[in-house]
């Protein structure tokens, strides 16, 4: 009886250990961080924003535009009869951009944004001044799906902000014969969202 107790003890210390499927492992250390962009240079914005019109997705956007962020139109796009009276370009912050942003992902296919060759026009030790021509291309959900180019040449500002590059101030300077400006456009989207 004794020796029955005892190999019974060693088959279920076998049959226990040959059950355990987990194996202990040294720790790794984590792997690189990917997605989301970086700031580190004031160009970066520019891809910043360029990438989260690709992708519609606003983190990065939101990352690249300054708390104090603030756009002006062209005096064009101010005194259209779309806008005379509204009062839609006043008071435009990072909040409303944000909520035009949305509003215009929402509405489209697809996004795409080229600012060319941005040229300096100031260049300080934290903060930059660029004259931007750019191209705004929009694909609408709705039928029919052409698409709409809005294009204009913009002064943006970008500036150091504890070690990341931020566009503090967005002013549209010059539209582009037969294109609607950026600004344009976002006028109508906040029409919508403040009518």
């Amino acid at each position: 009886m004794k020796r029955l107790a005892g190999i019974l003890a060693v088959v279920l210390v076998g049959a226990l250990s040959a059950t355990c499927v987990f194996d202990t492992r040294d720790a790794q250390p984590p792997g690189p961080v990917t997605g989301g962009c970086t700031l580190e240079t004031p160009e970066k914005a520019f891809n910043c924003m360029t990438g989260s019109l690709a992708s519609q997705q606003n983190a990065d956007y939101e990352r690249s535009i300054s708390a104090n962020f603030v756009f002006s139109p062209t005096l064009a796009d101010s005194l259209d009869q779309n806008f005379i009276g509204t009062g839609v370009y006043d008071n435009w912050n990072k909040d409303v951009e944000m909520d035009v942003l949305e509003l215009l992902f929402s509405d489209a296919q697809t996004t795409t944004v080229d600012f060319g060759s941005p040229s300096i026009l100031i260049n300080k030790n934290t903060f930059v001044r660029y004259s931007v021509t750019y191209q705004l291309d929009v694909v609408t959900n709705a039928a029919p799906t052409d698409t709409t180019r809005y294009e204009g040449v913009a002064e943006i500002d970008v500036l150091n902000e504890n070690g990341n590059w931020r566009v503090t101030s967005w002013n549209e300077v010059e539209t582009v014969a037969g294109s609607s400006t950026w600004g344009f456009l976002r006028g109508i989207l906040r029409l919508r969202l403040n009518p």
